[in-house]
């Protein structure tokens, strides 16, 4: 009876052990949760998350964007921005129509309107003469450089060459243009002090527009970022890059 005891037993094992109830304490501390990958090698790496992206006064996203905006004003006026595809121009100017001017705008066929719209400052009815603001939103739909051109005056009267003008040009590159990259940023004690990156295959990039909150020393990044090859910089430093996204390590 005992001898049969054991070969029952003996046929449950094997089968708990084929069904994988029963594990080696290896396997059991392998779990590294759903925000890790495992390579070929068995090697756990951390994936980085995705974070919803905002736009701080540097004028980078916070964040992963697929599409960014960016937004102008009457101080912005002979600028020049990068752009990719899908990104959205944001211009708003003070108008005042009461006064008969008006902002007359042309724009280049790569850009296409989204929203064109006026806005009173003041929604006091008894304030006569209250000006306002105009705003409009252009999509980028066309790689190469796009514009926008804009005169304020009155429709009736002749131009002279003397009216208050607006002038915008976007840099629309390929997304495959982009570089994107992990890395960290250091900190480097060459002409009076500056931050830079340091990528992941040890590529040095001199950024024209870190954020204030990421001027840590160790700080470790990923980012997008427009290659500005037409700029030169004193630091001598790595590639000058002018950044798109940035976000932290997570």
């Amino acid at each position: 009876m005992n001898i049969k005891l054991l070969m029952v037993a003996a046929v449950v094992l094997l089968v708990c052990m084929a069904s994988g109830c029963v594990s080696n304490s290896k396997d059991a501390g392998s779990d590294t949760g759903s925000n890790t990958s495992i390579d070929d090698n068995s090697n756990a790496t951390q994936n980085i998350e995705d974070q919803t992206g905002t736009i701080d006064n540097s004028g980078v996203s916070i964040g992963t964007m697929t599409a960014v905006s960016h937004s102008f004003s009457e101080n912005d006026s002979q600028s020049t921005v990068y752009a990719i595809i899908g990104d959205l121009i944001i211009v708003e100017l003070e108008e005042n129509p009461t006064t008969g001017y008006s902002w007359n705008m042309t724009y280049s066929e790569g850009l296409e309107v989204q929203e064109d719209v006026y806005t009173q400052a003041s929604a006091n009815v008894t304030l006569v003469g209250a000006g306002g603001s105009h705003m409009w939103i252009f999509e980028v739909i066309e790689t190469g450089e796009q514009s926008i051109s804009a005169i304020y005056v009155r429709p009736w009267e002749e131009i002279t060459g003397t009216e208050d003008g607006y002038e915008l040009t976007i840099q629309v590159i390929p997304e495959s243009g982009l570089i994107t990259d992990t890395g960290t940023v250091t900190y480097n004690n060459l002409e009076g002090g500056f931050f830079g990156i340091v990528g992941a295959d040890d590529t040095k990039y001199d950024p024209t527009n870190l954020p204030e909150e990421f001027r840590t020393d160790g700080t470790e990044i990923r980012f997008t970022a427009y290659p500005r090859d037409d700029m030169m910089s004193f630091h001598m430093w790595g590639q000058i890059i002018e950044l798109r996204t940035i976000s932290p390590m997570l």
